[in-house]
């Protein structure tokens, strides 16, 4: 079995993600920065209270990691705020640093931390969530897609100059996912045919254990196809959204 770290374990889809890969008998480090969950994988590696953006917990997750793996490990990155439908005009100056921190600066400063390691121990690979708004330029999503193409540029960059260490690092596009907060923001009628955290879960682990060391620098598109969704245009679909 692998060995993976994740990084935002108490998000909707890092507990689904947590949950499958514990399940199947994969050995876990849960990172997250808010307090865990007593009920939820105890006896999972809990590293809880790490905030990514500050020095000193940085430090610590580079010595736990360092602690606890001498061999090859994943780290998967499923941290960031979530997105809203708001235009340029009413998007707050905050709400558009914030999300650029959560999602791009985290991972920036994660990585960091943990290439050291990796580098170390002979090799890994690092996984981060992009959106397939980066693709089709949704309006109403500027701040969120915008940390998103950073997250994608990044990974970019850290493949093509991590590779001679034998360290990956790859995206995955992630369509809307069946999650109670996607579900709280559209309507039935669509979001019934969206991937569930589940599945994604399993789509994840499916392709990172099978990723060739060759397949680096990229973004993985997942798709479930929706017929509800697919056969509307984005402003049809938003019209529905603001009733």
């Amino acid at each position: 079995m692998s060995n993976y770290i994740i990084a935002g374990a108490n998000s909707e889809i890092g507990r689904a993600l947590a949950k499958h890969l514990a399940d199947n008998g994969h050995n876990l480090m849960l990172v997250s920065r808010s307090r865990k969950d007593s009920g939820f994988l105890s006896g999972c590696t809990w590293l809880d209270g790490i905030d990514l953006t500050d020095e000193y917990c940085l430090k610590a997750l580079k010595q736990e990691v360092e602690r606890r793996f001498d061999y090859p490990f994943n780290y998967i990155h499923s941290v960031g705020d979530f997105w809203k439908h708001k235009d340029i005009l009413n998007t707050d100056l905050a709400e558009v640093k914030d999300m650029i921190i959560s999602h791009y600066i985290t991972l920036f400063y994660a990585i960091k931390a943990i290439v050291p390691v990796m580098r170390a121990v002979n090799g890994g690979r690092i996984i981060a969530f992009s959106c397939n708004s980066v693709k089709y330029n949704y309006p109403e999503m500027a701040a969120f897609t915008s940390a998103k193409a950073a997250v994608e540029c990044l990974i970019k960059c850290i493949a093509n100059e991590q590779s001679k260490f034998n360290i990956t690092a790859n995206a995955f596009a992630l369509p809307s996912v069946k999650t109670e907060s996607v579900i709280k923001t559209k309507p039935e009628e669509f979001h019934r045919d969206y991937i569930t955290s589940d599945e994604l879960a399993e789509s994840i682990e499916n392709t990172v254990e099978n990723l060739s060391p060759y397949i680096n620098g990229t973004v993985i598109n997942i798709i479930k196809y929706s017929d509800s969704f697919y056969h509307k245009g984005y402003y049809e679909r938003n019209i529905i959204w603001s009733d």
